[in-house]
């Protein structure tokens, strides 16, 4: 039977995880939302070219609605990708997680109890180390610490950062989470089995 400290320990990464998960589910809803509203955009045009049409009185509230998605989307999956905090250890992201499982009397709790996957959790070390050191997670780090974490005025141009970016950033993340949940949980992440009726409200809106 394991001892109550590794209990304990092993409690701190599954509930980083949980709350990781959460996280997903936030950012499939604003890249949904993001997707829809960008497929409104000739519509938005169309008012613009005529501001005495009804729907014309609504464009900046959509635009504005539309920038702050896609701030939050930006933070929320950024986040979900942080590095660990070697100073203060509380971050729920993949890379606070897969430090933790650095200790192998914990990966062999998991492993042990039926739960859980050593192959996971290397591919889920290796999706995240070749992600730290792709242009698209720097572009979109740059971009949250520039412009949606802080308000800088930067040394250097904050990079650009596209919606597919974004989008592709997103599944990078959910694809590495999911890996988490095999190494550590029974079953996938619950941000996979709401994505599609995540999709489908958003066309609600």
């Amino acid at each position: 039977m394991a001892d109550a400290k590794l209990v304990a320990r092993a409690n701190e990464v599954i509930d980083r995880l949980f709350a990781l998960n959460e996280a997903m589910e936030s950012a499939d809803a604003f890249c949904a939302y993001l997707k829809e509203l960008n497929a409104r955009d000739v519509l938005v045009k169309q008012y613009l070219v005529k501001p005495s049409d009804v729907g014309a009185c609504h464009v900046l509230s959509i635009r504005w609605v539309h920038a702050g998605i896609l701030r939050a989307a930006i933070g929320t999956i950024t986040a979900c990708l942080d590095p660990e905090d070697s100073r203060r250890g509380n971050r729920a992201s993949v890379g606070q997680i897969i430090q933790l499982l650095k200790d192998r009397t914990l990966v062999d709790l998991f492993a042990g109890a039926g739960q859980g996957s050593t192959v996971a959790l290397q591919q889920a070390r290796e999706r995240y180390e070749a992600l730290l050191k792709d242009d698209l997670f720097d572009r979109a780090k740059r971009l949250r610490n520039d412009v949606v974490a802080h308000n800088l005025i930067p040394d250097t141009p904050t990079p650009k950062v596209h919606y597919e970016d974004v989008y592709d950033l997103r599944d990078a993340a959910e694809r590495i989470v999911t890996d988490l949940f095999a190494a550590c949980v029974r079953g996938k992440p619950n941000c996979l089995a709401l994505r599609a009726g995540t999709d489908e409200q958003a066309k609600l809106f």
